[in-house]
């Protein structure tokens, strides 16, 4: 009875001096719990996106047209707003027409006398023709007749071509408007005198619908985009219609319709490396104006399943790039990824994620190697980017 007793004074003994470390215990893993860090994590989702070349054009009006004049005289008025549109054969100048109009009464004048001696001439002939038969004309005098024949037609063909060369000139009096287009400044006043020794500049003008967009590929973007067509078997002017161009102004906003390519030019710049191409783009509005700048994106494919993270998960370490990958343990662990373009505040990933993988997207200060953490999961709002 008093083994018993002695027994169960050392278990309680043994129980309180074991509690405490059993309460620092359970405290302990509790705490333990509440120290990993609730951090924000991205599962990623692939997406397809479009594969494009990027590179810099610049707007081209196609025709442009300088209105220079063609005759010497003072020009009297112009009959257009600077800096609208004008239609096709539409009037533009007036030069002065006085002695222009008299050129052409005089050679007016002048056919008419040389027709009149044709006319003669082809009477004369007619007439001594009958009479050389009877031999009351010598040959001579029949000779003299035809070649006075010829003589005076030839002074008619002269003279219908100094008059068509007169009206011709009178018509440059008159100045209009080769093409529909966007006229410019005026670059002469009324009251000068224009076309003295030159054509003297007036005004340009450049057709505004559609709009050429100049730009430079380089030799390997070429390549890439030559491949992808000889992989696909079709023929590269077929690729020019099926390869959609977009275009974005200087200020950041993409123009609402692609264009297309309409120009390859014949060989490699040996200086630059690259190849001129030429897309042209319908432009109703007269947004694009000559001379504007513009980036160009060539979209020829789509690439599945693309890793697009956003731009702020990614951390740079001497020079190469990072990303915080979390694993199904919820470990954090540094990767190295491969950047490619970026879409907005989003940037593709060519190497070092795939689709299902989790980043952290916050902490990073904190990061140590193999930390655990509890992921806090966000919603992937990564879609396809829209052109």
């Amino acid at each position: 009875m008093v083994l018993n007793r002695v027994a169960v004074k050392v278990a309680a003994v043994a129980l309180l001096i074991s509690f405490p470390f059993l309460i620092i215990s359970c405290k302990s893993k509790k705490e333990t719990e509440q120290e990993k860090p609730v951090l924000k994590v991205l599962q990623i989702q692939g997406v397809t996106i479009p594969v494009y070349l990027e590179t810099v054009g610049q707007a081209e009006g196609i025709p442009t047209v300088e209105i220079r004049a063609r005759v010497q005289g003072y020009l009297q008025n112009w009959s257009f707003e600077e800096g609208s549109i004008v239609k096709k054969g539409q009037h533009l100048f007036t030069i002065e027409q006085d002695n222009y109009i008299n050129d052409v009464n005089y050679a007016t004048a002048d056919l008419e006398s040389k027709q009149a001696a044709w006319e003669k001439a082809k009477l004369d002939v007619a007439r001594l023709k009958p009479l050389l038969a009877t031999n009351a004309i010598s040959q001579n005098d029949y000779d003299v007749a035809v070649t006075t024949e010829k003589q005076t037609r030839a002074a008619v063909q002269s003279g219908e071509a100094n008059l068509a060369d007169a009206k011709l000139n009178l018509s440059y009096t008159t100045i209009t408007s080769p093409i529909t287009g966007c006229i410019g400044k005026v670059q002469v006043n009324p009251g000068n005198l224009v076309g003295r020794g030159e054509s003297t500049l007036l005004t340009t003008v450049s057709a505004v619908d559609p709009m050429y967009v100049n730009f430079q590929v380089n030799e390997n973007d070429y390549l890439r985009l030559k491949r992808y067509v000889d992989d696909h078997h079709f023929s590269f002017a077929e690729a020019q219609q099926t390869f959609k161009v977009f275009l974005t102004l200087a200020d950041k906003i993409p123009y609402k319709t692609p264009g297309k390519i309409d120009f390859v030019d014949r060989s490699i710049n040996t200086q630059t490396g690259t190849i001129a191409m030429r897309a042209v783009f319908d432009n109703p509005d007269e947004l694009i104006k000559p001379g504007n700048f513009a980036t160009v994106d060539i979209v020829f494919m789509e690439r599945e399943n693309a890793v697009v993270i956003p731009q702020s998960a990614i951390t740079q370490i001497q020079g190469k790039n990072f990303v915080f990958l979390v694993n199904n343990e919820n470990k954090v662990n540094r990767v190295p990824v491969v950047p490619g373009r970026a879409i907005g505040n989003k940037i593709v990933i060519t190497q070092g994620l795939k689709p299902g993988d989790k980043i952290l997207l916050e902490g990073f200060q904190k990061f140590q190697e193999g930390m655990m953490i509890q992921p806090n999961i966000v919603k992937d709002t990564v879609s396809a980017p829209k052109q």
